[in-house]
């Protein structure tokens, strides 16, 4: 009786033959084998057998093992808890203390601006994310600009529930930057 691990092909006709596919040719080689054996494994180099990929699935008997997946029931809430809901003040105090310690100093400089800003979205997302308000998604937007005396509106529209959902928005200047956050808390059911 074979072996179930072990799968022996007869070699073919010819070891290098070239074959034509899709109007190419290529040429086929003889390649490194492995065979796995009762008795342990067996490597042949150049060996003309080949062994057969079996899949994990049609290859033996489970003896009715399946895979079971965890599954959790729907909690329904549609709400979130009273001690859980988004405190503005709290957003507020935290974001402006990462923001000002971010800014001191700051020079605006067009080439790393870019990255000042992706850095600080980051900062201040990280420290959002430390708060406790499960079930929210986190949005951090900056904007940096050079700052010329000029005048500047950022809008931003958003599909959401008034109830639940919360934004922020949070401005500084320096002598020659300006830094607008704002972080959007949107609840997942």
């Amino acid at each position: 009786m074979a072996d179930l691990n072990t799968v022996i092909e007869d070699p073919p006709a010819e070891a290098h033959s070239v074959e034509k596919r899709n109007s190419k040719t290529h040429a086929l080689s003889s390649r490194n084998s492995i065979f796995i054996s009762s008795g342990g494994i067996n490597i042949g180099h150049n060996s003309g057998s080949r062994s057969r990929r079996h899949s994990s699935r049609s290859s033996f008997f489970r003896g009715g093992y399946d895979r079971r997946f965890i599954r959790y029931e729907n909690t329904y809430r549609m709400e979130p808890d009273d001690e859980h809901k988004v405190d503005l003040i709290r957003i507020r105090r935290i974001a402006t203390s990462v923001i000002e310690t971010a800014v001191m100093g700051y020079k605006y400089n067009p080439s790393q601006a870019k990255q000042f800003s992706a850095a600080l979205a980051e900062r201040i997302r990280n420290q959002m994310k430390q708060l406790p308000f499960p079930r929210y998604k986190i949005v951090t937007q900056v904007s940096i600009g050079q700052n010329k005396d000029q005048d500047l509106r950022i809008t931003s529209r958003c599909l959401w529930d008034l109830k639940l959902d919360r934004h922020i928005t949070i401005t500084k200047e320096t002598l020659d930057a300006y830094i607008t956050v704002t972080i959007f808390y949107v609840y997942t059911e």
